[in-house]
């Protein structure tokens, strides 16, 4: 009898464990999410990169919002790729119509389109658990290197 509750405590901790696991966020479905978020209508005016970023990222966003608060007039987070989740200053996609590709370097691949032409950014994004953050973007610029040189630089 001893056995058969060591077998069925196994199998319950078995079962939490795949529970735990399917429950984690995937790379790939985090950033489809950043993508809802983003196509989101009452999420409008929130910059969405900066609420999905990690810590690093987010500052950076952070220091070059201030850079461009210093400078009114200049729109800092319109230089280099003023618009990098979805190409353009408007928009037409649809995120059932876009691909979310886990890459062998570890990013993920979002594939759309936006009034008729492809775009695709590599996402690097780092989970722990059942959270995800942007760490970086590739458009295929290096997002993380732009904000770094406007701040550099002090002015966009």
């Amino acid at each position: 009898m001893l056995c058969k509750q060591k077998v069925q405590i196994i199998f319950g901790l078995l079962l939490c464990a795949c529970i735990t696991v399917a429950g984690a966020q995937s790379p790939a479905g985090f950033v489809k999410k950043v993508y809802a978020d983003h196509l989101n209508e009452d999420l409008l005016g929130i910059d969405t990169i900066k609420l999905h970023a990690a810590p690093q990222l987010r500052r950076l966003i952070e220091e070059r919002d201030r850079i461009a608060d210093a400078h009114e007039g200049e729109m800092c987070e319109w230089v280099y790729d003023a618009y990098p989740l979805i190409p353009g200053n408007d928009y037409d996609t649809r995120l059932n119509q876009m691909t979310f590709t886990p890459l062998a370097n570890g990013r993920i691949k979002a594939k759309g389109r936006n009034f008729g032409q492809t775009f695709e950014i590599d996402f690097a994004v780092a989970c722990s658990g059942d959270t995800c953050k942007i760490v970086n973007l590739y458009t295929p610029d290096d997002y993380r290197a732009k904000m770094a040189q406007i701040i550099r630089a002090g002015t966009c």
